[in-house]
């Protein structure tokens, strides 16, 4: 049997959760972008983050990763001056410092962090479709 890399349950580990971040901002009109508002099906969308997703301490939080469209997380990269205010109306300004604050920790995955972050948001998922 192969062993499991780093690397390869991250990516694993991300498209789950992507898929998870997806699902959660979507409603009956669509799945709407957290920076501009429009609204676009599921799979034109991606889960961008407020602090760039290079950074590992956030890149599986759920306060700093919503859905946005192509144009606003690629184009715009990130728009982040929406992004933080939206960010500010939902958590408040004591929460986006604290982040912005703590942008450069280092977090270095484990495998098995992986895989239970992995095995977490499928959970979820499954949550989800069977309507919450």
């Amino acid at each position: 049997m192969k062993t499991m890399t780093v690397s390869k349950a991250k990516a694993n580990a991300w498209k789950v959760f992507s898929k998870y971040i997806r699902l959660r901002d979507t409603n009956n009109l669509g799945t709407g972008c957290y920076t501009c508002g429009a609204y676009y099906s599921i799979d034109r969308m991606q889960a961008g983050h407020f602090i760039s997703g290079r950074h590992p301490t956030y890149l599986f939080d759920e306060r700093q990763v919503h859905a946005q469209c192509k144009t606003c997380n690629i184009f715009k990269h990130g728009a982040t001056l929406d992004y933080e205010e939206h960010l500010i109306k939902d958590y408040g300004k004591e929460a986006v410092e604290e982040m912005k604050a703590h942008r450069k920790d280092l977090k270095q995955f484990k495998v098995f962090e992986l895989l239970e972050i992995e095995q977490k948001y499928k959970s979820k998922i499954k949550e989800y479709e069977r309507g919450n």
